[in-house]
């Protein structure tokens, strides 16, 4: 059922699959390169070879994060990622915030200086509204007191909304974000972008590694569900163990009997007879 299940996901998947827009831009770094050059407005020599789904975790005991697309321009010390944010949440302020921080703590080696830190653009691609109704919004760092006064961090966040109804951006914005929204081909690069995404579905090889891809998702959701479950029933045998621990208690029993009915330590049935001390 799960693969039958997945193998639909993939015929039914559109660029706004996280797996098909990266693995498009990282079979096509031409296509990424110009899609950068129309959304920021610049022009970029070239870029090193897209890496999808970077994965970045620098510590065992924090959150990691998978990047869709990640690249660095050659011959600078300038870098982009570039995410499909298909889910409306509300958190997507801290993630960039978040990314931000992982990607630099990445770039930074021990014993680098901060200076070495270059430019630094993330973009979010959403097929959702924003308030104000924009397609394009860009974010940097300025004084509170004085707004024309910019922190030079190097740091850019760019939210592109396909659901913007102004016009604030360039014809070959609006037909790429027609085209993340409602699959609209218009525009020489448009047409050639959906001919990339095209030939990527048909191969099957990115096919069976999506397929594996989504398994291992599967799978570990569902070890996380275990997890969870397995943590909720011994949570709800502590809880059951002190609720009788609390009612021998009210009966005046000894610390020695309720510890020989349930094993809980001498220091909890100390704590729980302190917290329990007017109904007792």
């Amino acid at each position: 059922m799960a693969n039958k299940q997945i193998t639909k996901q993939w015929f039914d998947a559109t660029i706004q699959n996280n797996f098909v827009f990266g693995k498009t831009l990282e079979t096509n770094p031409d296509l990424c390169r110009r899609l950068l050059e129309l959304i920021l407005n610049i022009k970029i020599s070239e870029i090193n070879y897209p890496e999808r789904e970077k994965t970045i975790n620098l510590r065992s005991d924090s959150k990691g994060i998978r990047l869709d697309v990640y690249v660095e321009e050659k011959g600078s010390n300038r870098s982009f990622d570039i995410e499909m944010q298909v889910s409306n949440s509300d958190n997507l302020a801290k993630r960039t915030r978040y990314y931000q921080e992982l990607i630099d703590g990445d770039k930074l080696k021990p014993g680098q200086h901060y200076s070495s830190l270059g430019e630094s653009i993330i973009i979010f691609i959403c097929p959702f509204r924003f308030k104000y109704n924009r397609h394009f919004y860009s974010f940097h760092e300025r004084c509170d007191q004085e707004l024309d006064f910019i922190l030079e961090s190097g740091v850019t966040k760019i939210f592109l909304s396909t659901k913007g109804t102004i016009d604030d951006v360039t014809p070959d914005i609006k037909a790429f974000l027609d085209y993340v929204d409602k699959g609209i081909i218009s525009g020489d690069f448009v047409k050639e972008l959906d001919d990339a995404v095209q030939l990527v579905k048909s191969n099957r090889k990115a096919m069976k590694e999506f397929m594996t891809y989504q398994m291992a998702l599967l799978e570990s959701e569902m070890t996380g569900e275990q997890r969870g479950l397995a943590q909720g029933i011994e949570l709800g045998r502590t809880e059951g163990t002190e609720s009788v621990a609390i009612k021998m208690l009210r009966k005046g029993k000894s610390f020695e009997e309720i510890q020989e009915f349930t094993d809980l330590p001498l220091q909890r049935l100390e704590q729980l007879a302190n917290d329990n001390r007017n109904d007792t």
